[in-house]
């Protein structure tokens, strides 16, 4: 095992090290920022799933009333037209039948 030396560093230059200490509050405090803005966008990815849950069964029902009212409409529509066509024959065998 060839030799080795150990070099001593000077002790820390203290400009650097300063620098250092700000960089490192730095990142601590993004660290910081980054963790609330996570639990904040958690939060509000709960909320939107729930409102949306809520929008997709409102839209359902909603959907499933416009479908009723669609059918509904369309019996009272073959109903008048069925109406309709007996006052027609009603109304040809009334005009046949004058003199």
């Amino acid at each position: 095992m060839p030799d080795r030396k150990v070099v001593r560093l000077p002790r820390g230059n203290a400009r650097a090290d300063r620098r250092l200490a700000i960089v490192e509050r730095q990142l601590r405090d993004a660290e910081t920022r980054l963790e609330q803005a996570t639990d904040l966008l958690t939060r509000l990815v709960r909320i939107v799933a729930v409102q949306s849950r809520q929008s997709r069964r409102t839209l359902e029902r909603l959907d499933e009333r416009v479908k009723r009212l669609a059918r509904e409409i369309a019996k009272g529509r073959t109903k008048d037209l069925r109406r309709l066509i007996a006052f027609e024959r009603r109304l040809d065998a009334i005009e046949r039948s004058l003199p």
